[in-house]
């Protein structure tokens, strides 16, 4: 059984986008673990196209697996040693967890935050919500406040189930906020601790499926998103961000992971930004940990998993990377109606 053989038995039949490397790194990740959570975080293979592989796996004879965890046969310990494979290496800072930045920078916003967050709205499947951990977002205003995007600055956020907005503002750096989301639950929310702690936030009940509204065009210094993962509502998202700027010099942070876009669409992302006027900085891989959401037996990829046991909730299987784009020219300011499924596509897995 070579690799090839293991790519072509798991792509019969899907248009999934699946490499060799992927093979590696699904061997690798089961090297590492049997627990299915940590075998999808391990690999950064996209959970649909990882869940084909695992079945083809079984079906060559490589792995099985019961109600709790997955095991490589011999037939399958035999491969991995003529392959080379070996488990993943977890090199990462124990402290910032490779992110580069030390939070004790920003003083008591840090505990001021984890104390109204704990408290925040619950996830809703309907508006494929799923918040970072509050320390994920603390780092996200950490580097944005480290690359002189937040001192003084007026910061638009879209999408708001993470708090960016009461983050930034908790610090005392922006200048101003502003808040767009389609829960009004989560804007409630932002208006109880901004009148809390007087801080300078202002909430918009906005669809991002529809353009941004005139009088927030243009009038931004730095935007942050965690956009939708199909390639036409990321892109439609981030745009909505970029028509916020004032132009040449804002910046925009987006999150984007491995769990539900392959390197594929990453390439069309990528082509996506530069054509806008856009130029990627930075990029910093498992920025954000998701907690496991209430809805976690009704997304998508429920019925593919090979195991049906649930995470364990004290563990991040769910990561983004983060991605800080800068305007290097003006980006066009025309914005359209977004209609359809905006959500879901063949990578979909948490929807």
């Amino acid at each position: 059984m070579t690799l090839h053989e293991l790519l072509e038995r798991a792509r019969e039949g899907t248009g999934l986008v699946i490499s060799e490397r992927d093979v590696e790194r699904t061997l690798a990740a089961l090297c590492t673990s049997g627990d299915l959570w940590h075998v999808i975080d391990y690999s950064d293979v996209p959970v649909m196209a990882l869940c084909r592989l695992l079945e083809a796996m079984r079906a060559e004879g490589i792995i099985t697996w019961d109600t709790a965890r997955i095991q490589f046969s011999p037939q399958g310990r035999t491969l991995c040693e003529q392959l080379s494979i070996r488990p993943v290496r977890q090199l990462a800072c124990p402290t910032c967890r490779g992110r580069g930045l030390d939070l004790r920078a920003l003083g008591r916003a840090g505990e001021a935050f984890a104390e109204l967050a704990a408290s925040r709205p619950s996830a809703l499947q309907e508006f494929d919500q799923g918040y970072v951990t509050e320390e994920s977002t603390m780092y996200r205003v950490a580097l944005m406040w480290a690359r002189g995007d937040l001192e003084g600055k007026d910061v638009l956020v879209l999408g708001d189930d993470d708090l960016v907005s009461v983050a930034a503002a908790l610090t005392g750096a922006p200048r101003r906020v502003t808040a767009l989301d389609v829960d009004p639950r989560i804007l409630g929310f932002i208006e109880d601790a901004a009148r809390q702690h007087d801080l300078p936030i202002e909430t918009v009940e906005h669809d991002l499926r529809r353009p941004l509204p005139p009088e927030l065009v243009g009038h931004y210094d730095a935007f942050a998103c965690d956009p939708t993962e199909s390639l036409h509502g990321f892109l439609s998202f981030v745009q909505r961000g970029l028509v916020g700027l004032r132009g040449p010099g804002g910046a925009g942070y987006l999150g984007l992971t491995r769990r539900e876009a392959s390197l594929a669409k990453w390439r069309e992302i990528q082509k996506a930004l530069i054509a806008q006027g856009s130029v990627i900085t930075d990029i910093i891989h498992g920025f954000h940990d998701y907690p496991n959401w209430p809805y976690i037996r009704t997304m998508t990829a429920w019925e593919h998993l090979p195991v049906k046991q649930e995470p364990d909730p004290a563990s991040c299987w769910y990561r983004s990377d983060l991605i800080r784009i800068e305007l290097l020219e003006a980006s066009a300011r025309e914005q359209s109606l977004l209609e359809g499924d905006i959500f879901n596509d063949a990578e979909a897995a948490t929807t």
